[in-house]
């Protein structure tokens, strides 16, 4: 298994590229980073562990971060929101009008 999503939306949302940590093609682990003035999002992707790594900082002190498993799809709901769904929650992420995280059970 692995996450599914769709790399446009997330290149699109996040507004850059992503950056490959490790081996490009055998690792399966990609970073995302957007800005919004001092904040700032990190979205980790271990597309075959099926877990992300979220992150909020501002003026570079880490507010929130949090790792969570058992990841299934990455969906765009809209041009700010990500949707992150695992077997146990849901994570929506969104870049507009502020950067936010939150965990729904």
């Amino acid at each position: 298994m692995f996450i599914k999503y769709d790399e446009i939306e997330l290149i699109e949302f996040f507004e850059s590229e992503p950056i490959f940590i490790g081996d490009e093609e055998a690792a399966g682990e990609y970073m995302y980073v957007r800005r919004q003035g001092d904040f700032k999002i990190i979205l980790v992707i271990s597309t075959y562990e099926m877990y992300i790594k979220v992150a909020v900082s501002y003026k570079e002190n880490v507010i929130y971060s949090e790792k969570h498993s058992s990841i299934s799809e990455i969906k765009g709901i809209d041009k700010n929101t990500l949707k992150v769904s695992s077997s146990n929650h849901d994570i929506v992420i969104i870049n507009a009008p502020q950067i936010g995280v939150f965990v729904e059970e």
